[in-house]
């Protein structure tokens, strides 16, 4: 195992860590129906639309593992030495359009009107409008496929770049399947920096005093 590599225990443990805080969420911040309660939403520009959301927490995010159809047929996927090596029949500005679609964005990765993000002290909750908005914007951020065919997307600001996305494929026997996220380097950090430094978001402070 290299030294990067997580344990099926750690792996448990941040699975149990997430399912305790989005209980914590739905606790403290939504109604009957679990939609975040409008009282949270005020000061979006979208606060009126049902309150579903994706909530993530922790230095890496993941946002989908499993099939990425029609995408990936599509694109003319072929697999080379056991899975390691993907290659794409698509040019490669015809995929890069793709990531930056709304229907892509909303199908594997802002699956709610809204996006929360638990920031220590505070439940961050972003519109999954505005970061569509932000993600189409060619001049921050690029896709470039790497040669072993990982799709990698970069934040550019004031001249300098920052990998955040990655989509590569598991050639694993037990996995074999495609997963996209904000993965790697504590590339979720790198995001909801990202996210607090462009957009407008809510900030609603933990209620520690009531986690058991």
């Amino acid at each position: 195992m290299s030294k990067n590599a997580m344990s099926s225990g750690q792996a448990r443990s941040i699975k149990l860590s997430g399912d305790r805080l989005r209980k914590h969420f739905y606790n403290q911040c939504t109604d009957s129906n679990g939609n975040i309660k409008k009282e949270n939403l005020i000061g979006l520009n979208n606060q009126n639309l049902e309150g579903s959301y994706v909530l993530k927490s922790g230095k890496n995010w993941q946002f989908h593992l499993g099939s990425f159809l029609p995408y990936t047929k599509n694109w003319g996927v072929q697999f080379f030495n056991q899975g390691k090596i993907v290659k794409y029949q698509l040019e490669s500005k015809d995929i890069f359009f793709d990531f930056r679609s709304e229907t892509f964005l909303r199908t594997f990765m802002l699956k709610g009107h809204f996006f929360v993000v638990y920031d220590t002290t505070n439940w961050l909750i972003f519109d999954s409008q505005d970061i569509i908005d932000l993600m189409q914007d060619p001049s921050i951020v690029k896709w470039r496929i790497l040669d072993s065919g990982r799709v990698k997307g970069d934040f550019y600001e004031n001249g300098s770049k920052r990998t955040i996305f990655t989509l590569e494929y598991r050639a694993e026997i037990h996995k074999k399947q495609f997963v996209f996220g904000a993965h790697g380097g504590g590339a979720g950090e790198k995001l909801k920096y990202y996210l607090k430094e462009y957009l407008f978001y809510t900030s609603i402070p933990v209620a520690y005093e009531h986690w058991k």
